[in-house]
């Protein structure tokens, strides 16, 4: 019984908190940078399914749950229903893809997340710069948002990995 609910309900639960914890930093981030002429936006969930998607074994538990939480991201905190409710199983399909293809090491995940969270953000750029939701042009998008973003989270990937890694052998065990 236990086994079941392990298997079942421990992945759907870790990343609704995740994504709920996506929400709450973005949240102080904005409140402690103030006037900064920068902007963070933690990417937790898109990390999570990313890393989630290369380390467990059962594809479809980790497709199903990227379909919720891209339903419920979109819901929560993007202007656009359906955009991540499409990103995020793509993300898990193309990571499974890229697993099968290249070994699969710390420092070759850490680097397919880098290569992940940029294709994702320049699609949410391209896509709200098309849908005319902002008018930033793509210098101020790369100084002010991309960038810093992308280094903060390089570094919560980077630590990331070793918990996913440690939390999908206990999942599976």
């Amino acid at each position: 019984m236990l086994d079941f609910i392990k298997h079942t309900f421990i992945i759907p639960i870790l990343v609704f908190f995740i994504l709920l914890l996506d929400g709450s930093v973005m949240s102080v981030l904005s409140y402690s940078l103030g006037t900064e002429n920068f902007q963070i936006s933690p990417q937790f969930t898109l990390i999570i399914i990313t890393l989630l998607a290369v380390y467990l074994k059962q594809d479809t538990n980790i497709f199903i749950v990227s379909i919720f939480i891209g339903f419920i991201y979109d819901a929560y905190y993007s202007s656009i229903l359906g955009v991540n409710l499409f990103l995020f199983p793509m993300i898990v399909i193309l990571t499974r893809f890229v697993i099968k293809k290249f070994p699969m090491n710390f420092y070759t995940v850490w680097l397919w997340l880098l290569i992940v969270y940029t294709l994702y953000m320049h699609f949410i750029y391209a896509l709200y710069y098309l849908i005319d939701i902002h008018s930033n042009t793509y210098f101020h998008f790369v100084s002010q948002n991309y960038i810093p973003s992308l280094l903060f989270n390089a570094f919560l990937g980077f630590i990331f990995i070793w918990f996913t890694q440690k939390f999908v052998i206990w999942i599976e065990k």
